[in-house]
């Protein structure tokens, strides 16, 4: 279920308080995750922020701390479930765990499948596939226990459909759609939420470096272009999530045909099409 075409991500952030709640942030050094991870404190909610490299999570915290947010974090490679247990592990040493979101994410090559190196493949299901797993597996079994608790797993593009070229990221972000249908099936009445969100184009680093198997460049050169129509720094793609998880809503989609339409004429009304408003991208050549 998407959210009404009506609403905004505004309009369904209102002025939640989330005093007192424990959150977890995969992937929440930088891009949409740092961007979920503010937006959570700054409602009150003490943060703790995992992700790989130790110094990013330590300037993440440091930033965030500064203006007076409850934010801790640990280094996390969500494809180790050990590093997952210990993450959720520090949450619940800070008084709980009411709020994990499954934010890490990779996006492989731009390419056929058949080109594919198997090892990039492999990091694309280990990081969005087996990451989101075992989020899950860490954090449900209290959070049932308890009668309470939200999970929001990220959705992308190629969640409803076939993405050609993206075959790796598309396919996982499908199995992350059907996986968290699943769930919400089999926790009815437990009183724990798992929800999905699909923010739409983010203008976060992944987004920003695009690599490409050899003889492929072309077919991503539009790219600053579909950007520049649809996409949203990472603050407001955000917005949304607070609504989830002061809700019972079980997906939000960003991108639905309707505000595509709007988004799209509004990006050509401001301007954002032309050359030195886009979003500087580096398209690489995978060796």
């Amino acid at each position: 279920m998407s959210a009404p075409d009506d609403a905004t991500p505004h309009s369904l952030a209102e002025r939640h308080s989330l005093d007192g709640r424990i959150a977890v942030v995969t992937g929440g050094s930088r891009g949409l995750g740092l961007a979920i991870a503010r937006l959570l404190a700054s409602r009150g909610a003490t943060v703790v922020i995992g992700a790989r490299d130790q110094q990013r999570v330590d300037d993440a915290v440091a930033r965030l701390t500064a203006s007076g947010m409850r934010v801790h974090g640990r280094a996390c490679d969500v494809g180790d479930f050990s590093d997952v247990e210990a993450l959720r592990d520090d949450a619940l040493a800070h008084g709980g765990l009411d709020i994990w979101v499954n934010n890490a994410g990779a996006a492989g090559l731009y390419g056929p499948t058949h080109l594919t190196p198997p090892a990039t493949f492999e990091r694309v299901v280990r990081t969005n596939i087996l990451g989101t797993f075992h989020g899950c597996r860490a954090v449900l079994p209290g959070m049932i226990e308890r009668g309470d608790g939200h999970v929001v797993n990220l959705y992308g593009r190629g969640a409803s459909k076939p993405v050609p070229l993206q075959n790796a990221y598309a396919s996982s972000k499908a199995w992350v759609r059907t996986f968290t249908r699943t769930l919400q099936q089999e926790l009815k009445g437990t009183g724990v939420h798992v929800h999905g969100f699909n923010p739409g184009l983010v203008t976060t680093d992944m987004l920003g470096e695009v690599t490409v198997v050899p003889g492929y460049e072309d077919k991503v050169r539009a790219l600053p272009v579909v950007v520049g129509l649809w996409g949203q720094p990472p603050e407001v793609a955000a917005l949304p999530v607070l609504g989830l998880v002061s809700g019972r809503a079980r997906e939000y989609r960003d991108l639905t045909p309707r505000r595509a339409v709007t988004r799209a004429a509004r990006s050509v009304a401001a301007g954002r099409l032309r050359p030195e408003r886009r979003m500087p991208m580096e398209i690489r050549t995978a060796e």
